[in-house]
This record gives C-alpha cells, structure tokens and sequence, in this order.
C-alpha cells in the first residue's frame, strides 16, 4: 500500500502524480480500457451523437469554408478528434459525414479526419483496423499522436504531413469527448468572498502491479488553505479566479487549466478559425455550477473529472472567442461550442446546426430516450421497435433490446414490415464498430434476415463482416452455411478447413463440410 497524507504532500490536483498513473493507464491498456466494465463511453460514441456532431462540424465548415490564399486553396480542411480511443465515434462521424447521401448536397471541399491520441497502441489498433481502411483509400482520414498539453509537431502517419503553430491557414474543427476530464484541474472553494485552495493527497490501497486495479485502489483525501487570486503564471486564469472569489455566497469550483492551455494550443494551429466541439460530463451554467458540493476526484475505475464549462466560456469570451452552449439542465452529458479567430465573419450555420442537433433535442436526450426504452424494451410493438431503431440510427443498444421483439414477430409481419425489417437490420451492421469483445450483432442480424427471406441481405452481412465472423466458432458455421446456400462452395470450404484446425474433429464442422463435399460430387463441379 502507497501512502502519501502528511501536510507537505497536499498539492495543487493540476501537479498530483494521479495524472501520470492516469496516462499510465491508457499507455498499457491501449483499447481495451474500454472493454466492457472499465471506462463508459456509449454516451460519446453512438450513431446519433456522431450523425450530430457531423452536422455542426459541416455548419462550422459551411460558414467559414476555404481560406482566400493560394496556400490555403491547397491545404485540406482538417478535422481532428483528440483521444479517439478505440475509433468507434470516428467511425460513425466518418460513415455520415463521407457518405453519398451527405455529399451530394454539401459543396466540395478537401476535407481530411485526423484520429489521434496518446496512445501508440491505440493507434497502431486505428491503422489495422478494417473498418477504418476504406476511409484511408478514399484519402479522408489519417492518424496521429497528439499531446495537447505538448508543444510538439503533429505528424500525420498517412499523408506524411507535419502540422506546426500557425502551419494552418484554413479553418480547424475540433472533437474533444472525454477529453477534458482527463486533462489537469484545480480544485477551489469560496466562501464570504475568501478563496480557499483544497489541495489533494492520494493514497494506493492495493499492493497489486495491475494499473486497473492501481487506479481503482487509488483513493484522496483534500485539504483546504486560504490563498490570494494571483497564483498562477496566467494572468487570465487569476482574473477568473478573482472573479469566482468575489461572489456571494459559498461555491465549489474546478478549474480546467488543462482545458485552457489545450484551447491555447489548438488556436495556434492555425492563422484561421479554430472550433472545438466539446463533450463531457459538467455545467455550463452559473446557477448548476453554484449548486455544487465540495469538489472531488471521482474513483469510478478510473478518474474523469466534472468539467467546469462555465469557467471555458468565461476564459473564451477574455479571448474574444464565442462559446456555445445548450442552455438548459444536461443529466448525463455536457455540450459547449469554442469558436476562436473568427474574425468579422458569423457563424450562422455553425449556431443553426448546434441549436438543432445539441440544444433543442441532442445527445443527452436521445441518452435519456434511451434510459426510457432500456425500461420498457419487454413490451415493445413491432412499430415501436423499428420506430427506436430508425430515430437511433442503427444504435446496438437499440437492436439488442427490440432483438427478441423482432424475433417473436417476424412470422406474423406483412411484406413491407418485413422490407422496414430488414432495411433496419442493415443500418444496424453497417453503424456497429467492432472495437472490443462485446458480443457481435453480426450473427443475429444475419439469423432475422433468413426469417424475413432475404438470404441475399443475409450474404451481404456475412461479406461484409467474414473477418469478425470467422473468429468465432458460430460465426463459421453459420457464414459457411450462408455461402454455401448461394453457390460459393468454395468460400464456404476454407473457413470450414480453419475451424477444423482450431478445433479438431469438431461434429457440426465436419457434417457441413461433407454435405459440401457430397453435393458438389453429385453435381460434378467439386
């Protein structure tokens, strides 16, 4: 057990060694600190948030376009998400925001997704991944390490490109989900116009060399001592302060100094506008933020701290920059808007797109629809179910809870709610990203295909997802069968030979091989 709780040892949390262990964490669990269990991230990466966030990005790209000089003709437009994790809100951005649909009514422009993080494995999982791939051969996505807090070059692993301070003259989007909850705070406490520091002191209860369980382990404990508006380096970051310390009343507040040196950084990044667009659990309101208890570290499995956006939009407007927010009570999930340099220019599509796919009905309430769905999911209709699944945009979540609905009353479905059916079950396997161990929809969809008679949507499942399916034992068997239905013995043959490697003398294996071998004999084409 590490303990570490004599007076000296309270710091500022911005200087907290749990910083380094929380790097440490992501470093060696790579993507699968998003297994099932550890970090939570639905909330930021399902179809609906991406198709959201697409939309205000392309408002944000709308208003301010291509610069006017000749270098910036040349440059692409970058969008780049920090700490894209194991990819799947990349991939679901990427499926709207390149799709035909989308293109055809949007004006053209050289656009390029940049993916990055902190975490080469991440990266390194990015660049093997198949999903990924076509976007790479069509030339729109690329990939990066990315230290915000760093001053180092961006690289581009694909196109070879190196971004620098002031590299950029066209516009830059920026995604940040999860991202400024991970990054450095400050903890303080005002009380009768007297600001008080409550510094930490960590502890590691646990003798195990496991990160996981180290972060679990790690528990605080606060201190608080009075101190003068005029601590940091910042001038800025003191002038908020003073600000918090001269209202009335008692306040409990963090301050996100990571989140504003990360938004220093990223303007810099280009002579042009800069917008980032922003998810995280916090407050963007004074009167939310002013309910507050005293600020903690949450130990949840790891630490992801409450995001204090009322202090960003305070910190953008000293920097005459705009901040867009939704304005009312969020339960799960905070959304705030910073545009930077923006110039004369309005952003009338970027304000347009945010007000309709965040404030007025946005991530956090499609979560909450979600909530409502997961309790009433065992009395569903058929209409109801396919009415959630088309509203989600093909969200697993959905699937798996109308799964057993669509099951009981495929028999009974006329024609066209068979098609609504089946045109619903593709969205779902064209939107589902395999980044983690979470069980396949793969197999299921392909099973309701058969049972509304389409074996040819069913094929088109088993091609598009042979990789993911041939991993497993099921998945095998049940791609081999599809194949071999619709007179590709010889795709069929191959995965079967494969599982009987893996697993010798395996019954049903063996039997469909056969059946193969049987009937292509019989038909004199083996």
């Amino acid at each position: 057990m590490t303990v570490d709780e004599t007076l000296e040892n309270y710091v500022p949390l911005s200087q907290s060694p749990v910083w380094d262990l929380l790097r440490s964490y992501y470093d060696i669990l790579g993507v699968d600190a998003w297994a099932p269990g550890r970090v939570p991230d639905y909330v930021t990466t399902n179809p609906f948030i991406a198709r959201a966030y697409a939309k205000v990005i392309r408002g944000f790209l709308e208003d301010f376009g291509q610069g006017r000089s000749a270098r910036a003709r040349r440059e692409p437009h970058y969008i780049v998400e920090l700490g894209a994790g194991p990819g799947r809100f990349s991939h679901g951005f990427l499926r709207h925001f390149f799709s035909h649909e989308e293109l055809k009514v949007t004006r053209r422009q050289h656009i390029v997704y940049v993916m990055t993080d902190v975490c080469e494995a991440n990266i390194e999982f990015w660049r093997q991944h198949p999903q990924l791939k076509p976007f790479v051969d069509q030339g729109v996505l690329d990939f990066a390490y990315f230290d915000v807090l760093k001053d180092d070059p961006i690289r581009l692993l694909i196109s070879g490109r190196k971004i620098t301070p002031g590299g950029l003259s066209n516009p830059l989007a920026v995604i940040a989900n999860y991202v400024i909850d991970s990054l450095p705070h400050d903890f303080y406490t005002v009380r009768d116009n007297r600001l008080f520091e409550r510094r930490v002191c960590h502890r590691i209860e646990t003798d195990s060399d496991d990160i996981a369980k180290i972060v679990r382990a790690t528990r605080f404990d606060y201190h608080e001592q009075p101190t003068t508006a005029d601590i940091y380096e910042h001038e800025d970051w003191n002038r908020l302060l003073e600000k918090y310390r001269k209202m009335t009343g008692e306040l409990h507040i963090s301050l996100p100094v990571g989140g504003f040196r990360m938004i220093d950084r990223l303007q810099q990044l280009t002579t042009g506008p800069m917008f980032l667009l922003s998810g995280d659990f916090g407050v963007s309101d004074l009167l939310a933020l002013s309910e507050l208890p005293p600020r903690k570290v949450p130990t949840n499995g790891t630490f992801n701290l409450h995001v204090n956006y009322h202090a960003i939009s305070q910190y953008v407007e000293r920097k005459k920059g705009q901040f867009l927010a939704p304005g009312h009570a969020k339960s799960s999930l905070e959304m705030a808007g910073v545009l930077m340099n923006r110039g004369r220019r309005k952003a009338r599509h970027l304000t347009y797109q945010f007000d309709i796919h965040i404030r007025d009905f946005g991530p956090d309430e499609y979560f909450m629809l979600k909530k409502i769905a997961e309790e009433n999911f065992a009395g569903l209709s058929l209409p109801q179910c396919l009415a959630l699944l088309r509203m989600s945009y093909g969200d697993i979540k959905m699937f798996r809870g109308c799964a057993e609905t669509l099951r009981k009353t495929l028999p009974m479905a006329g024609a066209l709610q068979k098609q609504s059916i089946v045109e619903a079950l593709k969205k779902v396997d064209e939107a589902y990203y395999r980044g983690d161990s979470a069980l396949d929809p793969a197999i299921p969809i392909i099973l309701l295909m058969l049972e509304a008679g389409d074996v040819e949507g069913a094929l088109d499942v088993v091609d598009r997802n042979r990789q993911f399916l041939e991993a497993t034992t099921e998945g095998t068997l049940l791609a081999a069968e599809i194949l071999w239905l619709a007179g590709r013995a010889g795709d069929a043959r191959d995965p079967l030979k494969n599982l009987l490697r893996r697993e010798p003398g395996h019954r049903e294996a063996q039997v469909l091989l056969d059946r193969i071998a049987d009937n292509a004999e019989a038909s004199g084409t083996a």
